[in-house]
């Protein structure tokens, strides 16, 4: 009878992790530029996707103002969702990035993070690199799969014909010409209307105040802004661990209540332990603040390979807690 049930315990504890992994395994992520190789100040589009099933919740990378040195964003497009024919979930993502500096730049993976039903563990899955060549006006684009090329293999290149110059007459200005008459009468008149009616009550008209932005997108704009920086390879190791601690300090203070800047690490880590919801975030924030501490206060010479997995240990951090944050928000709505 004892064997039996050990079976049954066994078999039901084997079923469920499996499930888990298959359910993992069936996220996948991908990214891909439209092309490799533009010129100086050209434009082009960086894609991101992941298809997944219906029930697994996932949250995009964050997009900042840059993806490496010299690759500069220009937009990003909403999250498309389409669902395939095999019943999973398609999402897509477009970022338009240019580049004003010549050179030959790696993008680096992007990290996505989701969330499997009934399990607590937060996973991860990240793009692979993608190589992006920048070149001057007079450099040749190298040839890529699909392009047409001339006689001797080089791109075929041909200048853009000047468009047909067409007279106008009168008739063909002449609304153009009202419209601008109206358009001036009517600045005229509202300037009128303005300063008669207006100005004296322009000092009772309240000030609108900029709605606030979420914490979670104001911490991971810090830290790609140190990332950008490179103290610590500058020899400011104690002033680079000092922004990590104080930008998760900020953070944690605006997402929890918790006064952080005021309080010691280990009231921090008292204070968030005590939610069951946060224990496994906590445990990552107590090997960056004491890593941070020990490079503060005990002249502790990290490694480089320290330096750089505090910050992406914290940019992780941010990752996982805003994530339980929707989570447990859609979940009481």
């Amino acid at each position: 009878m004892h064997l039996r049930v050990q079976f049954i315990a066994w078999f039901c504890f084997t079923t469920v992790c499996c499930s888990a992994y298959m359910r993992a395994q069936s996220v996948r992520v991908q990214a891909w530029l439209d092309t490799t190789s533009l010129r100086i100040g050209e434009q082009t589009s960086f894609h991101l996707s992941v298809q997944h099933m219906p029930d697994i919740y996932v949250q995009f990378p964050f997009i900042a103002d840059s993806l490496t040195r010299n690759v500069e964003v220009i937009e990003c497009t909403p999250i498309d969702s389409t669902v395939q024919a095999n019943g999973s979930v398609r999402q897509t993502q477009t970022v338009r990035i240019t580049s004003f500096d010549e050179g030959d730049y790696t993008l680096p993976p992007l990290t996505f993070v989701y969330r499997i039903p009934n399990d607590t563990t937060t996973y991860t899955l990240q793009t692979d690199t993608i190589k992006l060549l920048v070149i001057g006006e007079g450099d040749i684009i190298p040839a890529q799969k699909g392009d047409s090329l001339d006689a001797e293999g080089k791109l075929d290149i041909r200048d853009i014909k000047p468009p047909l110059s067409v007279p106008r007459t009168f008739w063909e200005v002449a609304p153009y010409l009202v419209a601008g008459v109206i358009l001036l009468g009517g600045i005229v008149w509202g300037v009128w209307y303005y300063r008669k009616h207006c100005s004296a009550r322009q000092g009772n008209i309240p000030a609108v105040q900029a709605p606030m932005r979420p914490p979670y997108e104001v911490a991971m704009e810090r830290l790609e802004l140190l990332q950008q920086q490179q103290l610590w390879q500058r020899g400011e190791a104690k002033e680079y661990h000092t922004q990590i601690s104080d930008i998760l300090r900020v953070y944690i203070q605006s997402m929890y209540g918790v006064h952080a800047l005021e309080t010691t690490t280990e009231e921090i880590l008292d204070a968030l332990g005590s939610n069951p919801r946060l224990q496994a975030s906590t445990k990552l924030l107590r090997n960056i603040l004491t890593v941070a501490d020990a490079v503060k206060f005990a002249r502790y010479h990290a490694l480089p390979e320290e330096h750089e997995q505090s910050l992406r240990l914290a940019m992780e951090y941010v990752q996982m807690t805003a994530l339980a944050e929707n989570i447990a928000q859609s979940e009481e709505t």
